[in-house]
């Protein structure tokens, strides 16, 4: 029973999905990309998971670049691809296979996901000051709570696994590390949402919306409610923001939909040849 979840949450979003816009309006909606704007977005995309990688390399600091990017851009294949976010699995996978601990593998992955989190929260509530200064007030204090990060090891107990992670912190976070982890992320998801501003019709008044979207896509990402390979979580996440603001959710289910297809394309073009790569090392 519990492995026919997925699927039977993948068929209920889908569903919704072709419910508020038909299939060959979807697909029709894929035609409208330029080639030119598609290699351009693609080349911004890759240069978010190059700065992704920097990031995870000052936490895996015995790997190199080479390794991490590769370990990353198989991760985000199968995290695509699989649902639940049973795909995760692949990074300690594949970290265990280049000579990487579980134990490291495991606190380096939970520190820089909670600063993609972190992150995404910050940007999102201060693209909300805009229309609410309490937002601004919300965004400062996740900035905060970010590079302060280090002191976080003082309120944990020594028990199991709590004991692993303060003693990790405490060894591993300083305040300038915690300041580079927050600005690495940041721009990751700044570079990948300009690949969207390339691809989708995006003009300059819709930017601010556009932005909200990108920010809800990018927060069913990390959150665990994801399909098979995300269709219908990451195109409602897409554009329910938008509704909330009296837009048309047909318009940027379908906008979300290009978007979520790039991201999938990408993922795969740097996600297979990573992994195959990968296969190669013993563990």
């Amino acid at each position: 029973m519990k492995k026919l979840l997925p699927f039977a949450l993948t068929l209920l979003f889908l569903a919704f999905l072709f419910y508020f816009v038909p299939l060959g309006e979807l697909l029709s909606s894929l035609k409208d990309v330029e080639l030119k704007n598609l290699l351009f977005a693609f080349f911004l995309y890759s240069l978010s998971q190059l700065v992704r990688s920097i990031r995870w390399k000052l936490l895996l600091r015995n790997l190199s670049l080479y390794q991490v990017f590769l370990i990353n851009s198989a991760n985000i294949l199968f995290n695509n691809l699989l649902p639940a976010r049973t795909g995760e699995l692949s990074w300690f996978y594949y970290a265990k296979r280049l000579g990487v601990n579980l134990s490291a593998s495991l606190w380096s992955f939970f520190m820089g996901r909670l600063y993609d989190l972190l992150t995404l929260f910050f940007l999102l509530f201060l693209s909300f000051s805009v229309v609410n200064l309490y937002a601004l007030l919300a965004s400062v204090l996740v900035l905060i709570l970010s590079l302060s990060l280090r002191l976080g090891y003082l309120l944990l107990p020594y028990r199991g696994r709590f004991g692993e992670l303060k003693d990790f912190i405490k060894r591993e976070l300083s305040f300038s590390l915690s300041f580079l982890l927050f600005l690495l992320s940041s721009l990751s998801h700044s570079l990948k949402f300009l690949a969207l501003i390339v691809l989708l019709p995006i003009d300059s008044m819709d930017i601010y919306k556009g932005f909200l979207a990108f920010l809800g896509g990018e927060l069913s990402s990390v959150l665990p409610l994801h399909s098979f390979m995300g269709f219908g979580t990451y195109e409602f996440a897409f554009g329910i923001p938008l509704k909330l603001l009296g837009e048309s959710l047909r318009e940027w289910l379908k906008m979300g939909f290009v978007f979520h297809s790039f991201l999938l394309l990408s993922s795969f073009l740097w996600g297979v040849p990573s992994a195959l790569v990968l296969s190669r090392y013993r563990a």
